[in-house]
C-alpha cells in the first residue's frame, strides 16, 4: 500500500494547489456558462435544449477566438497521440503479444474518453474535432479487445485493481471539489461538465498502472517504448497549447486553464524519468533498439 499512499498524497497536493490558485467553487462565477458558451447569459443558456446548444456551438466555431483551439501545439499533440496508437497496434500485430502493456491503463483511458466526450452528439465544434473524438474512443476499445480476446496474454498486474480504484476515487473526489461548472444550471449540464473535469484528472494519472508494469522489466521493446514516448510527448504539447490559448483566447477561462494545466503538468511529470531513460538508451544503442530500463524504476 506504500505506492497507493503516495498516489493519494499526490492528489491531496494537487487539490491544495487547485484551491490556493483558483479557489473552491463560489457564487462569484455561478452565472458563468461553461466552455464554449461563456459569452451567453447563464439564464438564457440554462433554458436551451440540446439542439439549441449545438447550433450555438456551430455559430461560435466561426468566431475568431474559437479558432485558437486548433493551433500548432494542439495539432502536434493530437497526431502524437494518434501515432502512439499506431506504435502499439503494430507491436501487437508483429509480436502477437501484449506483454509489457498494462490492461488497467488502457481501461482507464477508455473511461477517460467516454467521460470526456459525452457531448459528442450535441456540442459540434468541427469535423476534425468529432473525428478525433471517435478515433480515440474506437482505437482504445480496439486495443482492449486485442488484449482481452485476440492475444489473451495480458501482463500480470497484482496491484492493478487497487491502484485503479484509488485513482478513480481520488479523481472523482477532486472533480467534485474543484471544477468549472455552473452550480445553478440544469442537472444534465452539471453531469456533463463534472464528467469532463473527472476525465481531465483521471487522464493525468491513468498511466500509473503502466509505470508499475515498467518497474518490473529490464528492457522495453522498441515499439512499446515509442508508444509510451509519443503518449507522453502528446501531453507536453497539450500543456503548451493550454498556455498559448490562455494568452490569446478570450473564451478560455482561468478556472478551465487551471484544471487542464494541472492535469497536463502531473501527467508530464510522471513521464520525466522515462523520457530520460528513453533518450539515453536511444543515444547509446540506436533509434531502432529496445530501451534498457534503470533498475530503480520509473515511479
Amino acid at each position: 500500500m506504500g505506492r497507493l499512499g503516495a498516489y493519494s498524497s499526490l492528489w491531496a497536493t494537487l487539490l491544495v494547489l487547485a484551491c490556493s490558485v483558483g479557489g473552491l467553487p463560489s457564487t462569484e462565477n455561478a452565472g458563468a456558462a461553461p466552455s464554449g458558451a461563456r459569452r451567453h447569459p447563464a439564464n438564457v443558456y440554462d433554458k436551451m435544449g440540446f439542439g439549441q446548444i449545438r447550433r450555438m456551438a456551430q455559430e461560435q466555431a466561426e468566431e475568431p477566438g474559437h479558432a485558437h483551439m486548433f493551433n500548432g501545439f494542439r495539432l502536434a499533440g493530437d497526431f502524437l497521440h494518434l501515432s502512439s496508437f499506431v506504435f502499439l497496434l503494430i507491436q501487437f500485430r508483429t509480436a502477437q503479444s501484449c506483454s509489457g502493456i498494462s490492461l488497467k491503463s488502457q481501461e482507464l483511458y477508455l473511461l477517460v474518453f467516454l467521460a470526456r466526450y459525452l457531448d459528442i452528439f450535441f456540442n459540434f465544434i468541427s469535423l476534425y474535432n468529432t473525428i478525433m473524438k471517435l478515433l480515440f474512443i474506437s482505437a482504445t476499445m480496439y486495443v482492449i479487445y486485442m488484449m482481452r480476446v485476440e492475444l489473451k496474454d495480458p501482463t500480470k498486474e497484482p496491484n492493478g485493481t487497487k491502484i485503479s480504484a484509488v485513482i478513480c476515487g481520488c479523481s472523482l473526489l477532486l472533480a467534485l471539489l474543484y471544477n468549472d461548472h455552473n452550480p445553478y444550471g440544469p442537472m444534465w449540464r452539471k453531469f456533463v461538465e463534472l464528467s469532463w473535469t473527472f476525465s481531465i484528472y483521471l487522464e493525468a494519472v491513468a498511466i500509473v498502472p503502466q509505470m508499475e508494469v515498467l518497474n518490473r522489466v529490464k528492457v522495453v521493446k522498441n515499439l512499446t517504448a515509442n508508444y509510451l514516448f509519443a503518449l507522453g510527448a502528446y501531453r507536453v504539447f497539450y500543456l503548451l497549447n493550454y498556455g498559448y490559448r490562455f494568452m490569446v483566447d478570450p473564451m478560455f477561462s482561468s478556472r478551465e486553464v487551471i484544471i487542464k494545466a494541472m492535469g497536463a503538468v502531473v501527467q508530464s511529470a510522471l513521464y520525466v524519468r522515462f523520457f530520460m531513460m528513453y533518450l539515453e538508451s536511444k543515444q547509446k544503442t540506436g533509434v531502432n533498439a529496445d530501451v534498457v530500463m534503470n533498475l530503480k524504476g520509473i515511479v
